[in-house]
């Protein structure tokens, strides 16, 4: 009887084993199935097929509803397909499993917020603060979730009661700032800002590129200026409060004020002129020359044993050789400016005192970098603004021998030594120039492109076209180089104009060679020649426009007007035209001095040609015409 009694226990308690095993292996196979529904909905879901993810999901989540991974992607697809009763039921059953979730809480408003419930949004939020009142992450959870639903007010307000909860009056500082100036209330931007610098100086760089966002309007400039300036009064000894003062000044280029401002700062910090002279650079820069030169001077005049007193003088005469030229010097027309006015008595005298004062910095810093670059900036005045090519030539031949251990400067020498030498009609020492710098591999690449591109100049001016070729194929394989637009024009004008049995290309280039030299009358005559000789030439609308430049800088306006019209009349597919009625409208306002048809021709420019690069420039031109400067 004992035996049958142990066998019976023992049959018992396989069987029970048996069924543990089963049910195990049953939990096993769901769990695996589940898995497999998952990894086929992200599947799905990464080929955008967001309805079947979302489908799979759904099965996924009845077969394990306690996987955070899997309840998060069906909430992503909720969301995704705007199925937002869906996403709520979802998020408010997985808050009811778990109570203290923050995180879903705060996410559970913006999906009431995108189902016309924002009160219910508010309430969450308002739950979601109670769970934990005290701490930072709450308040910045909340304020994000406010935030992704455009409820910016509401996420300034939370941000705010978390500083009193966590009492910081300083926290959330950057968060309410920028606020602030998403919703266009500028002055407490500056205000959070300005609590943030207070905090740390370091940060001034930071804060300056935030204000910087609405600083580029003028109403944010003026009330950050304003909230600025009324900080500095109660906080004058705040050296980063003035140092952003100084930098908002400059931004509304009021340099005046900026230098008084960098004058306190170079004596309250004893900076020995380092503060006025990075001001100074700046304002050169910016082409405020008159507060350039006086923030030179005063380094001059009061910082003798300053380390960087040479900079400082080639700065100063820099302001010089600016000063009183135009703001615009209408590279339209080329280097040689075509209208009289542009070279007045003060400008020139201006120009005079500029040389002086570069020759100045070259006798007291002989044998210098700076030196080097005084006497390059003289040829450049010579050359480019007084027209003195034999002044020019001279400065850079000294430049070119007593100066070779400043190559990058000596280069940029010999490049525009070679220019005058091929407008003087030196064409073999312009050649050698230019092949010696193209070959010259301690220089800058682009130095040696601009070199070879003059190699291939003077090529094309001696009718040799094919070698001119072969250089600009070199120059335009390279997209990435300065010089590849000037070089693929010349190449397209050539491969357009060289055929065999026309012989326009050849008098083009005569004509363009002259021109280039300042031979103007003789150039005039050349390209007057070809549009009668070869009428139907593809050369002729740019021998048109040449003829037009010419006529303006001999002071022939009207019959300028007469060539630009006549270009536009009877070549209405020219590439040039939009060109041509830019210079039609300088003509006019600068030549003939007729604003009224100065400004009708800048407007034609703007309806017939939206999209030209004059636009920005003719639309300025009109509002100055006008007397508007909104």
């Amino acid at each position: 009887m004992e035996m049958y009694r142990n066998n019976y226990i023992n049959i018992l308690v396989v069987s029970l084993l048996l069924c543990l095993c089963g049910t195990t292996t049953l939990k096993a196979q769901k769990r695996a199935a589940t898995n497999v529904k998952f990894q086929i909905g992200q599947s799905y879901e990464r080929t955008a097929d967001f309805e079947t993810a979302a489908k799979l999901y759904e099965e996924a989540f009845q077969g394990d509803s306690s996987n955070n991974i899997i309840y998060d992607a069906l909430r992503r697809m909720y969301m995704q397909l705007k199925r937002y009763d869906n996403a709520i039921g979802l998020m408010s059953y997985w808050v009811k499993r778990n109570p203290n979730d923050i995180g879903t809480l705060t996410q559970l408003g913006p999906a009431y917020v995108l189902n016309s419930e924002e009160p219910k949004a508010f309430e969450v939020w308002e739950r979601a603060i109670a769970l934990d009142p005290a701490h930072e992450i709450t308040y910045r959870l909340v304020a994000g979730a406010a935030i992704q639903s455009r409820l910016f007010e509401r996420a300034i307000e939370y941000y705010h009661r978390g500083r009193n909860a966590c009492n910081d009056p300083l926290l959330f500082a950057s968060d309410i700032a920028y606020l602030y100036s998403v919703t266009l209330n500028y002055r407490e931007a500056t205000i959070e800002y300005l609590n943030l610098l207070r905090q740390s100086s370091s940060q001034l760089g930071y804060i300056e590129s935030r204000v910087a966002v609405y600083s580029g309007r003028s109403d944010g400039l003026k009330i950050a200026t304003q909230t600025i300036e009324e900080a500095v009064k109660t906080e004058s000894k705040n050296i980063a409060f003035q140092q952003l003062l100084a930098w908002l000044y400059m931004e509304g280029n009021e340099f005046e004020h900026a230098y008084n401002v960098y004058k306190y700062l170079d004596e309250e910090m004893n900076a020995g002129g380092r503060e006025m002279f990075n001001f100074a650079e700046r304002a050169l820069r910016e082409k405020a020359y008159s507060t350039a030169a006086k923030a030179y001077q005063e380094i001059i005049a009061k910082y003798a044993k300053f380390q960087l007193l040479a900079q400082a003088k080639f700065g100063f005469a820099r302001t010089l050789e600016e000063s009183n030229q135009p703001v615009d010097t209408l590279k339209l027309f080329g280097f040689q400016n075509p209208f009289a006015e542009y070279i007045s008595a003060d400008s020139k005298k201006s120009l005079t005192t500029a040389i002086e004062a570069y020759r100045r910095v070259i006798n007291e810093f002989p044998n210098t970098e700076i030196a080097a670059g005084s006497l390059f900036r003289i040829a450049v005045v010579y050359r480019e603004k007084l027209s003195d090519l034999a002044g020019a030539q001279s400065a850079l031949e000294t430049l070119s021998k007593s100066y070779t251990p400043f190559i990058a400067i000596t280069a940029e020498g010999n490049l525009l030594l070679g220019d005058i030498y091929l407008i003087t009609g030196n064409i073999e020492s312009a050649r050698k120039k230019f092949k010696s710098l193209s070959e010259q591999m301690n220089i800058a690449s682009t130095m040696r492109d601009k070199a070879t591109l003059r190699l291939a100049e003077i090529d094309y001016y001696s009718l040799k076209f094919q070698d001119a070729l072969g250089k600009l194929n070199t120059l335009t394989a390279n997209p990435a180089s300065d010089i590849t637009n000037d070089a693929l024009g010349l190449k397209i004008f050539i491969q357009e104009n060289s055929q065999p049995t026309d012989e326009a290309l050849k008098e083009f280039a005569v004509a363009d060679f002259l021109n280039r030299q300042l031979k103007s009358s003789d150039a005039l005559t050349q390209f007057e020649s070809i549009v009668k000789k070869y009428p139907q030439s593809s050369v002729v609308d740019e021998a048109m426009m040449n003829i037009g430049d010419l006529q303006t800088g001999m002071d022939r306006f009207s019959e300028a007007i007469a060539t630009y019209d006549t270009l536009q009349t009877q070549f209405p597919e020219s590439i040039f035209l939009d060109r041509a009625m830019m210079k039609t409208g300088l003509v006019y306002q600068f030549g003939l001095k007729d604003k009224v048809r100065a400004a009708e021709a800048y407007q034609r420019l703007l309806e017939r040609y939206p999209n030209s690069i004059f636009v920005n420039d003719a639309r300025k031109r009109i509002r100055d015409l006008r007397g508007d400067n909104i």
